[in-house]
């Protein structure tokens, strides 16, 4: 059979419409929450990489400080023990003029004795005590006599300084009674008589 078109005449399009698929129905339910749960899971271990990322820096921070610190501390304390050895104080103590006394005395409280002969120390006896003749190196830092020896003249100075202060104002304040008591002394009140009455009266 042949078709025959008929100018003019067309048929009518029918309308699509697009109608959102049902999800209460089963074939688009069950894709659909199966990728919106990865969607989810996916974004819940990027979140979660971020939040150990950094930490993981946050650790390295923590871990390269805490290295920093226990290199200072043993730093220090190497300086302690150097500062406190018997050597560097025996040095320092000689630095700063100090005798070593080679006839100790003891005192023993219980007996209230003196054990031994005391007597004065003097440079020249210092010999028959052990010194550090040989170089330590393991003394990291010794003690700065110099410093040592400036702090002492600065606290000379300043105690000079103070007492000559002190002795100035105590002058004035002498001066200052002297006059107050030259001035009570013309305030003596006469009772009229030719008697001079009494201050305390």
């Amino acid at each position: 059979m042949s078709t025959l078109r008929v100018a003019g005449l067309r048929r009518p399009k029918a309308k699509r419409s697009f109608a959102l698929p049902d999800l209460r129905s089963g074939k688009i339910a069950v894709p659909a929450i199966v990728v919106l749960g990865l969607v989810g899971i996916q974004l819940v271990q990027l979140l979660i990489g971020v939040f150990i990322s950094q930490g993981a820096y946050e650790l390295a921070q923590l871990k390269a400080y805490k290295h920093e610190l226990g290199t200072t501390s043993e730093i220090l304390k190497a300086e302690v023990d150097s500062l406190a050895s018997q050597q560097n104080l025996a040095n320092a103590a000689q630095g700063l003029g100090m005798v070593a006394n080679s006839n100790p005395v003891f005192l023993s409280v219980s007996n209230e004795k003196v054990i031994g002969k005391p007597t004065a120390a003097r440079a020249n006896n210092s010999d028959k005590v052990a010194r550090n003749l040989v170089p330590n190196s393991v003394l990291v830092s010794t003690t700065d006599l110099q410093a040592i020896k400036a702090a002492q003249a600065a606290a000379k100075a300043s105690a000079k300084a103070a007492a000559a202060a002190k002795a100035k104002t105590s002058q004035v304040s002498a001066v200052k009674d002297v006059a107050k008591s030259q001035t009570s002394a013309g305030q003596v009140a006469s009772s009229g008589e030719g008697l001079l009455a009494s201050p305390t009266n």
